[in-house]
């Protein structure tokens, strides 16, 4: 899936496009601090080009990835911790929230960006989709990537890769917001072992697990349509049209798979962007997802079932 920058811009609301719009001049002030940025004259020199220079490329490219980023921070933050503990633990027992979350309080051990030695939190609650945790300091600001360390049952910890969505300061120190940015797929299994365990073996718990992972299935009766999803699966995206509304930030669990399931697809993906599309008799949804994988494992996967497609074809 290709998304341009304009279609970033069109998909957001004058709120979200105010934010952004404060976000960035604030990223361009704290970079001219530390004396380290190019002047905005310079950048301004792309725009209205159709085609540029092939050492210019990159750049631009990479001006419209910060503008999804951005875009996304400011949609995550509207979804992130509230301002106080008292708000933070009644929230979390809201069923309208992103994510159903686990309310559980245990210590657990985060690296700080550009720290060697771990830290020690303490965990507040957990989703499918990132955690919350309580921190004596926090040198962490939102938009950083750092690993979180989470116990196994059997003893060790995985140790996973999240962004920084909020960090409200408080007397006792902060409390962190944190989404799970990459995870293997040997890593998403242990997740999942982690998160049924805190969720608890009684019934209640295995309700609560089960309403942890929100499932997405795709299924397809053509090959070449598989096959050309799957091709945008690799480059990191998907767009799809869903009867029902999601929820932009919450991650899925995403099956994509052949009509039979002789070939399928098990992803996580996050919902980054959503636009209602008015039908004569209704409304549907058109969702852009982003998968939560590492690039080469994305494409490794993807390639192996293009793979088995291929295979099946000569039967």
């Amino acid at each position: 899936m290709t998304t341009g920058p304009q279609d970033l811009l069109d998909s957001a609301s004058r709120e979200e496009l105010s934010a952004v719009i404060q976000l960035l001049a604030r990223s361009v002030a704290q970079h001219r601090q530390k004396q380290g940025f190019v002047r905005l004259e310079l950048s301004a020199e792309s725009f209205g080009i159709e085609s540029e220079p092939t050492g210019e490329t990159g750049v631009f490219i990479e001006g419209g990835e910060v503008l999804e980023e951005a875009l996304e921070l400011v949609r995550a933050q509207e979804l992130a911790i509230p301002a106080t503990a008292a708000e933070f633990e009644e929230d979390s027992q809201q069923e309208n929230r992103t994510q159903f979350r686990l309310n559980i309080s245990t210590p657990i051990k985060v690296l700080w960006p550009g720290e060697s030695k771990p830290a020690d939190v303490q965990l507040m609650n957990i989703s499918w989709g990132g955690v919350a945790f309580h921190s004596q300091q926090c040198p962490a600001e939102p938009g950083q990537l750092m690993r979180l360390m989470l116990p196994r049952q059997q003893g060790g910890a995985i140790a996973v890769e999240v962004k920084v969505l909020r960090v409200h300061p408080a007397d006792s120190g902060a409390y962190v917001s944190v989404r799970f940015a990459s995870l293997s797929t040997r890593d998403e299994e242990k997740l999942m072992a982690i998160l049924e365990h805190l969720a608890g073996d009684t019934d209640a718990g295995q309700r609560n697990f089960a309403r942890l992972t929100q499932r997405l299935e795709l299924q397809f009766d053509a090959v070449q349509e598989l096959e050309s999803t799957l091709h945008d699966i690799s480059a990191g995206g998907l767009g799809i049209t869903v009867p029902d509304p999601l929820k932009v930030g919450q991650s899925l669990q995403t099956v994509i798979s052949t009509m039979d399931e002789r070939c399928s697809l098990k992803l996580r993906a996050r919902v980054v962007r959503q636009e209602p599309l008015k039908m004569p008799n209704s409304i549907i949804y058109r969702v852009g997802l982003k998968f939560e994988h590492p690039t080469a494992e994305l494409e490794r996967r993807t390639a192996e079932l293009i793979g088995q497609l291929a295979s099946f074809k000569q039967e």
